[in-house]
């Protein structure tokens, strides 16, 4: 049996294809693991000196406004232009700790589906397969 490279998957013999599985096994339940850190992520950002604290979940919605009593001295347009701030600062708290997460289930790799190369490689997969499994069959 060869080493497996999941950049370029052959599968010649049941160990290979056993591997194949064990890969996919593996890369699953890290996704799964980083579907479930996603689903908590959080992002807390502040304005004015601290006087307006937001927070928001990993999608970047707002979950709370908090306000300090001392911005209730700040004129409107300040206090909505730090309630703005406050939010940005959280979303991007909360896309950072996403993509921190991704990289970490990916390995590093980027975030992106080529649908076509997909399609092409579980084609290219799927013959390998038949081929090995029709082998197999002959053989015994």
């Amino acid at each position: 049996m060869t080493k497996f490279d999941p950049e370029n998957p052959r599968v010649e013999s049941m160990e290979d294809l056993d591997e194949v599985v064990r890969h996919s096994e593996r890369v699953m339940a890290g996704l799964a693991e980083a579907q479930r850190e996603l689903a908590a992520v959080t992002g807390e950002g502040s304005a004015a000196d601290g006087m307006v604290r937001a927070e928001v979940d990993g999608a970047g919605r707002i979950r709370r406004i908090a306000f300090d009593p001392r911005a209730a001295r700040m004129d409107t347009a300040a206090l909505a232009e730090a309630a703005t701030e406050a939010v940005r600062a959280a979303q991007e708290e909360a896309a950072r700790r996403n993509d921190e997460l991704l990289r970490a289930a990916t390995g590093g790799a980027p975030v992106t589906v080529d649908m076509e190369r997909a399609r092409r490689e579980f084609e290219e997969i799927g013959a390998d397969l038949a081929r090995t499994l029709r082998d197999l069959t002959e053989r015994w």
